[in-house]
């Protein structure tokens, strides 16, 4: 703060004006969030600025669902989200990438904080439509904002009433699902959700389809088998009345960090269910959680969702507890590693609010035991937190798209990983996997039956290669046994679903392990067109059927031959023989197990037939094609090049031989060696995440044909590290100086390789025009000598010297010095003019003693258009009275 002062006398006012340097006035901590009102559709950042706070001081951020929209946090409002946010804090970074799913400090000024929490983060609780208020606690107090979700303006509209026992329930919050598909057990992902008023009276606008609403509120559960199904058309309104169960007992517990039991997460979302039966709950500032339900077994687990603002990975499976059940205790482990990337259609552009999910995939086939969730931003990115070095090397991780029947218009890419059976994680490791979307706009279309009769929720998969990147179509078989999957240009492999498993959509669950042969996949071509009767028909197992689809893999002349045939049935204790023997390849041979095998001894194409009978005497016969080659060329390795990997990211490319006699096996040679992290297959599969030095690596590859010859090349891979972001200068404004008053801010920058170097951009003035300088760090200090706007051009470099450096045009108003006019006296008062500058804050002091510590405030301003101001000291009872303005904030 700046001063002047003067004294003044009873009738003859003696002006002195000074200047002294005034500190330590004290601001009370401001809190805003921006936007304070979203939709139930918006998909972005909720900005949260703190001002005023001590240096590297930690504000608690909680958020609560004002449920009866009092705008005040009273006993029966939600705890639905919390977490800290520290002065100058750096975010959750993990192998150099950002969770930025976990809130922050992005502001690098001290006594600062700027919060950005990404809304709604995947989590379906946070976009509940009502009004919510956000709780700031710190060390001066505590503030609280209120924060609105709104519906979106469908045209369409389900309304009615909460009821008990015919009573209306107020303020219940009331969700909608996805109405249930053949297979299904419960609900799926909820797809909107709004709070009754005090009347029990609900409404909620949503697109065209069939829904299952659901109602929900502390002491009640809620029945989802028991719910109606809506169907609602164009501009429809349904009206319909949800009732609410009572809840006769309680589970209770609380979700803690694995690793440290004194720390409990909380606002996360707690379900329970029980055969239908469905109660919600939510963890509290402990992590303690207190869900309401009836009698019985209930399964209880947290939603992943509601674990990402935190940071922590969730489980595939929830616990089976008892009613009345207390002191569970629920441990989750804080991610170690992630997976991160983007989500892009074939043009590059970015998609918003596709859903990602992480999990473990153990070998023996079961489900695993970690499942994770991600969320792409409004900017097409993602982060998935992941454990590392927790689940062992045989308990690989895969990360896709999650619920992808949600999105019915698009198909996803299955990531390499998927496709490779998963990745090991480390401790501090970041994996990059990016998703390419397709229009899908064409159909599949069939139905499944067995033994003459419809088969009701199987699952029917089709999956095609387009571009080098691998898709998934599923879908679900209704209540006729039709099917339709929608897909992309390509060729669709389709085949009904049989894990050998009891997954709810799987033949083995519908059917029964033992009582049906697997129909053979089929093979679908769509080119801008749609492709009806995919039918598959299911045999039982009074017979036997031939699984070996003709024509047979092609043999070569003088190279051996192997060939197993397969067949299905009840009782596989198959005998195989000949119909036509004098139509098989000479020089093969045929046996009873269903071999072919020995070296064809002349090329053609030959056609016969074979006949099997299974261990119950059920036979059939079946008819052959194969193509015996000329005699094959020599064995040569045809990739004599690789394109070049990038480090964090995963590399795939498989080699290419020619001549011999397939199959290839592909090696290492043993006095040779990868880059770190790669593996070479013995089908030519040479694949990895790269975390190596770049540079150009050299190593021999073998390839060994089915008749043991083998060919050794020299090949090369070129690893390069990945480009760095475009340094960025992130100041957008400076302060205001005052003339005569030590000055002092500090630019910023983004971006390239720290550390950064600043100077003038050639062309610019010097800061020293007006008293100020600029070091290499970007501090800009000194005490300004020129009251002007003051405008100059600054320049950022980093460490990297092959980027440019990054300019920028700033400028720095400095005021002049505030002027106190003589003061011109009236009966027991004084009068005097204040001129300074508009838009800066001053304080009128007053004194008897000028060598007193007590001084009085008279007049404090800061006006953003205004810079003269009349000052009266309306009892100057004293005659002599010394006056000082001071300058700030």
């Amino acid at each position: 703060m700046k001063l002047s002062f003067f004294k003044v006398g009873l009738r003859v006012a003696i002006f002195q004006l000074g200047l002294l340097l005034c500190q330590n006035l004290t601001a009370a901590v401001t809190f805003t969030v921006t936007p304070n009102v979203v939709s139930n559709t918006y998909i972005g950042p909720i900005t949260m600025l703190i001002s005023n706070i001590p240096a590297g001081g930690t504000v608690v951020i909680q958020k609560f669902a004002d449920l009866n929209s009092n705008g005040v946090i009273d006993a029966g409002d939600v705890l639905v989200q919390q977490f800290n946010l520290t002065d100058n804090q750096a975010g959750m970074v993990i192998g150099g990438v950002t969770n930025f799913f976990v809130p922050f400090d992005y502001n690098s000024t001290t006594g600062t904080i700027t919060g950005i929490l990404a809304f709604p983060a995947g989590d379906f609780s946070q976009k509940i439509i009502g009004q919510y208020l956000f709780k700031l606690s710190s060390s001066s107090g505590q503030l609280t904002n209120t924060f609105n979700v709104t519906n979106f303006p469908y045209a369409q509209k389900i309304t009615g009433t909460v009821t008990n026992n015919g009573a209306n329930v107020p303020d219940a919050s009331v969700i909608l699902f996805p109405a249930s598909q053949g297979g299904d057990n419960g609900p799926g992902t909820p797809v909107a959700g709004t709070v009754a008023n005090s009347s029990g009276v609900y409404n909620v606008q949503v697109p065209p389809g069939s829904y299952v609403p659901m109602a929900f509120k502390s002491n009640y559960v809620a029945n989802y088998l028991a719910s109606p199904v809506l169907t609602l058309t164009n501009g429809q309104t349904i009206t319909t009345n949800l009732a609410l169960t009572i809840a006769t007992s309680r589970i209770s517990g609380q979700i803690i960090d694995a690793t440290n039991s004194n720390i409990g997460l909380p606002g996360v979302f707690m379900p329970a269910i029980n055969n239908g039966l469905i109660a919600i709950g939510f963890t509290d500032t402990n992590g303690s959680f207190n869900i309401p339900v009836t009698s019985g077994q209930w399964q209880i687990g947290s939603s992943d969702e509601g674990l990402i603002v935190h940071g922590y990975v969730g489980y595939h499976d929830g616990t089976n507890v008892n009613a009345s059940t207390t002191g569970i205790v629920g441990p989750f482990y804080k991610a170690n590693a992630l997976f991160y990337g983007t989500v892009k259609d074939g043009s590059g552009n970015p998609l918003q609010g596709i859903p990602i999910q992480a999990q473990d995939q153990p070998n023996n086939g079961d489900d695993g035991e970690f499942d994770t969730d991600g969320y792409e931003d409004a900017n097409g990115n993602y982060v998935v937190a992941a454990l590392g070095g927790v689940t062992g090397s045989g308990d690989p991780w895969v990360v896709s798209v999650d619920n992808q029947s949600e999105f019915p218009n698009y198909i996803f890419s299955q990531s390499a990983l998927e496709q490779n059976g998963g990745t090991n994680l480390a401790a501090g490791q970041a994996v990059l996997q990016n998703f390419t979307v397709l229009v899908a706009t064409n159909h599949i279309t069939g139905n499944v039956q067995f033994n003459g009769t419809n088969v009701v929720g199987v699952q029917v998969d089709a999956y095609a290669t387009v571009n080098d990147n691998s898709y998934q179509a599923q879908a679900d078989t209704d209540a006729n046994g039709n099917y339709s999957l929608n897909v992309a240009n390509g060729n669709w492999n389709v085949e009904v679903y049989d894990c050998g498993c009891d997954d709810d959509d799987s033949l083995n669950n519908i059917l029964g392990n033992g009582n049906y042969q697997d129909p053979d996949s089929q093979n679908v071509t769509i080119n801008n067109t749609n492709a009806t009767g995919v039918d598959f028909t299911i045999q039982s197992c009074g017979g036997v059927q031939i699984t070996t689809t003709s024509p047979l893999p092609d043999g070569t002349n003088g190279v051996s031959y192997f060939l197993q045939l397969q067949a299905s049935s009840c009782n596989n204790n198959f005998t195989w023989s000949l119909n036509d023997p004098s139509n098989f390849p000479p020089g093969l041979a045929f046996d009873p197990i269903g071999e072919i095998f020995n070296t064809p001894s002349a090329s053609g194409t030959y056609n016969f037939s074979v006949h099997v009978t299974d261990g119950n005497g059920n036979s059939t016969n079946m008819t052959f094609s194969i193509y015996i080659a000329p005699a094959a060329t020599p064995l040569q390795i045809t990739t004599t090049s690789l394109p070049n990997g990038t480090n964090g990211t995963f590399y795939s490319q498989t080699l290419q031989a020619s001549g011999g006699q397939t199959p290839y096996s592909w090696a290492i040679a043993d006095y040779s060696a990868l880059p770190s992290n790669l593996a070479l297959a013995t089908n030519g599969v040479l694949s990895g995440t790269l975390s190596d030095t770049a540079d150009t690596y050299y190593f021999d590859v073998i390839v060994t044909d089915a008749a043991a010859n083998s060919i050794t090349n020299t090949l090369s891979l070129t690893v390069v590290n990945p480009p760095l972001p475009p340094l960025v200068i992130t100041n957008t404004s400076l302060p205001n100086g005052n003339l005569g008053v030590p000055y002092s801010a500090q630019l910023g920058a983004t971006g390239g390789q720290s550390p950064y170097y600043w100077d003038y951009a050639l062309g610019s003035q010097n800061l020293s025009l007006i008293g100020l300088s600029l070091n290499s760090s970007g501090l800009i200090s000194g005490t300004p000598t020129t009251n002007r706007v003051f405008s100059f051009k600054v320049q950022v470099t980093d460490s990297n010297v092959s980027d440019p450096p990054t300019n920028k045009v700033l400028s720095i108003t400095v005021n002049s010095k505030p002027v106190l006019s003589s003061p011109a006296w009236l009966t027991n008062q004084f009068q005097m003019q204040l001129t300074g500058a508009a838009n800066q804050g001053y304080t009128i002091q007053m004194s008897t003693n000028l060598g007193s510590t007590n001084w009085i405030s008279l007049f404090i301003t800061n006006n953003a258009t205004t810079n003269s101001f009349m000052v009266i000291d309306p009892n100057a009872t004293n005659k002599q009275r010394f006056y000082r303005t001071l300058i700030g904030p």
